[in-house]
C-alpha cells in the first residue's frame, strides 16, 4: 500500500491547485452537489480555482430526494441563485432504500403515484426531471454527471467533482489508495472523476467554513445542538440504513411537522424513531437456535420477496460450506470461508430480516431486487439495465 505524504502546503491550497489543473487543461468540470457540508467546501473549492482560470460560472449538479432536513432546500436555492453558479436540479424520482419496512423497502422520491401535495418537499419550477428528458436512461441513482446532461468540448474530459473525504470510511480510504491520488479512471459512460478535498478532515472541514464565512446548510446548527457532536452530523436521507435511527429522533425533537409528513410518507420511521434498534433488528425467542430463528424470521413469517431470498441464499450457504467443512454451518462464530459478513445463522439472520435488496450483506451471492419487481413502471438498476 502507497505510503501517506506530506505535501507542504495546507489542505485548502492543495485542493485548489488540484481543481485549477482541470479547469486550466480547459476539460467540463461538474461539482455534485447534495447540500452538505463536503459539497459546500467542494463547490467553494471549485469556485476559487475557476476565478483563478477564468472558468467561471461553476457548473454544480443537484439531486432532489424529497426527504431532506428543513435547512437543506433553503441553502440549496441560494446556492444554485448565485451569479458565479450554475447547473441542473434534477429530479430523478428514484427508487431509495427504507430500511424501517420489510414489506416495501423502496419509496420514490416525488412519487409519479401520488399527487404533489403528498410529497414532503416541492421541486423547484427551474428543475431538470429526468423521467420525462431522458426516458432512455434507465434507473440510475449514482450516476448524476453525464454526457447526455453535460455535453464536454471537442477533445476535453468532461469531469464530475465530489466532496469525498478519505477520513469517512475505510472503504474510501483504499480506494484514494487504489487511484493513486485525487484523480479517478473513467465510468462507464466515459466521465472521469476528480476528488479534490479527500484529504481533509471534518476539523479541516468546518475550519474553512468558519474563517471564510461560507454559506452552509442551517441544519447542521440545529441537528449539532441537540446531537452534541461534530462528527458524523449527516444529511443524507434517514432511511437509508438503521444507523439513521439517531437522526430520525433528533427531526422529531428540532422539526415535528417535517417528521410527521415524513411519516405519514414513508411506513416504519415513527416506529423506528419510537423504540430504535428493537424495531427494526430480528430478535431470537427464548431457548430458540439462530437457525431456527433464521426459519422462524426470514422465512415463515417474512414478507413474500425476503422468503424466497433467504431460501436460496440458505441453499447457496450451506452448499457453499459442505465443500470445506465437516462441522455443521455455525450458529453465532462465522466460518470466514464461506463469506465472513454471513458465514454464521446470526449473521444470516441480521443480513436477510430486511431482506437486503441491494445485496449488501450478501455479497454477490444474490441478485439486486429490482425496482421493477414492486412496481411495474419502475424500470431497472442503471443505464440501460445496468448495475448501480
Amino acid at each position: 500500500m502507497a505510503r501517506r505524504e506530506a505535501l507542504g502546503m495546507n489542505v485548502l491550497d492543495a485542493a485548489v491547485a488540484r481543481m485549477a489543473e482541470v479547469y486550466a487543461a480547459g476539460h467540463r468540470v461538474v461539482v455534485s452537489f447534495s447540500g452538505g457540508k463536503d459539497s459546500c467546501v467542494m463547490l467553494e473549492v471549485a469556485l476559487m480555482a475557476a476565478r483563478q482560470t477564468g472558468r467561471l460560472p461553476v457548473e454544480i449538479v443537484y439531486q432532489d430526494e424529497e426527504v431532506s432536513y428543513p435547512g437543506t432546500y433553503d441553502y440549496v436555492l441560494r446556492t444554485f441563485k448565485r451569479p458565479e453558479v450554475t447547473g441542473k436540479w434534477l429530479v430523478m424520482q428514484m427508487p431509495q432504500i427504507n430500511v424501517f419496512s420489510r414489506e416495501h423497502p423502496y419509496w420514490w422520491a416525488h412519487d409519479w403515484a401520488l399527487r404533489p401535495e403528498q410529497w414532503v418537499t416541492q421541486p423547484p419550477d427551474f428543475a431538470y426531471w429526468t423521467r420525462k428528458e431522458e426516458p432512455q436512461a434507465g434507473v440510475d441513482i449514482t450516476v448524476m454527471t453525464t454526457p447526455f446532461r453535460f455535453p464536454p468540448p471537442p477533445g476535453k474530459r468532461l469531469y464530475s467533482a465530489v466532496g469525498l473525504r478519505a477520513q469517512e470510511s475505510r472503504t474510501r480510504l483504499y480506494g484514494v489508495y487504489k487511484a493513486r491520488g485525487h484523480l479517478v479512471k473513467p465510468n462507464k459512460l466515459g466521465v472521469y472523476g476528480i476528488r479534490p478535498i479527500y484529504d481533509w478532515t471534518d476539523g479541516d472541514v468546518w475550519l474553512a467554513i468558519n474563517r471564510n464565512g461560507w454559506d452552509y446548510n442551517g441544519a447542521y446548527d440545529t441537528m449539532y445542538a441537540i446531537l452534541g457532536r461534530q462528527r458524523n452530523l449527516r444529511i443524507a436521507p434517514p432511511t437509508q440504513n438503521v444507523l439513521g435511527i439517531a437522526e430520525l429522533r433528533m427531526a422529531a425533537q428540532a422539526w415535528p411537522r417535517w417528521f410527521d409528513k415524513v411519516c405519514e410518507r414513508l411506513p416504519g420511521v415513527r416506529t423506528a424513531a419510537q423504540f430504535g434498534r428493537r424495531a427494526v433488528d430480528p430478535r431470537r425467542n427464548l431457548g430458540e437456535t439462530w437457525e431456527q430463528a433464521y426459519q422462524r424470521l426470514c422465512i415463515d413469517e417474512a414478507p413474500e420477496w425476503i422468503a424466497a431470498r433467504s431460501i436460496e441464499l440458505r441453499r447457496k450457504m450451506l452448499s457453499a460450506h459442505a465443500h470445506h467443512a465437516t462441522v455443521p454451518f455455525p450458529e453465532i462464530r462465522p466460518c470466514y470461508n464461506c463469506l465472513g459478513a454471513v458465514g454464521s445463522w446470526k449473521r444470516l439472520t441480521f443480513a436477510m430480516y430486511g431482506g437486503d435488496p441491494f445485496s449488501v450483506k450478501a455479497s454477490t451471492r444474490l441478485p439486486l431486487v429490482e425496482p421493477d419487481f414492486f412496481r411495474a413502471d419502475a424500470g431497472k438498476w442503471g443505464v440501460n439495465g445496468a448495475a448501480p
